[in-house]
């Protein structure tokens, strides 16, 4: 468990730094969530136009998921289906971090 635990730190520290680092401006907006197709296990993030996120998540049986969105509607897919996910993202521009969380079906 602290192994996970460490490796999830690493991974959130190597996204955020960056992400800190080379802000300009403010974001005008954080990304939307949503639940993706009933039975797909997915996870929609729509970004705001002029913006990219990083964005990764878990879901109840720990499964792990993460991508790098632009403008626009993207998917992280692949979690156990009926659970409850939560989603981490940073941005390139401050507030720099999102959260949110959602049920996929």
């Amino acid at each position: 468990m602290k192994r996970k635990i460490a490796v999830r730190t690493a991974l959130a520290s190597a996204v955020i730094a960056p992400a800190l680092a080379l802000g300009t401006g403010t974001a005008t907006a954080v990304p939307a969530l949503s639940v993706g197709a009933t039975g797909s296990g997915e996870v929609t993030v729509t970004v705001p136009a002029g913006e990219s996120w990083t964005c990764f998540g878990f879901d109840s049986g720990f499964n792990f998921k993460t991508g790098a969105f632009a403008a626009g509607v993207g998917k992280l897919s692949g979690f156990t289906k009926a659970s409850n996910v939560t989603v981490f993202c940073f941005g390139n521009q401050a507030p720099f971090f999102f959260n949110g969380s959602v049920t996929v079906k």
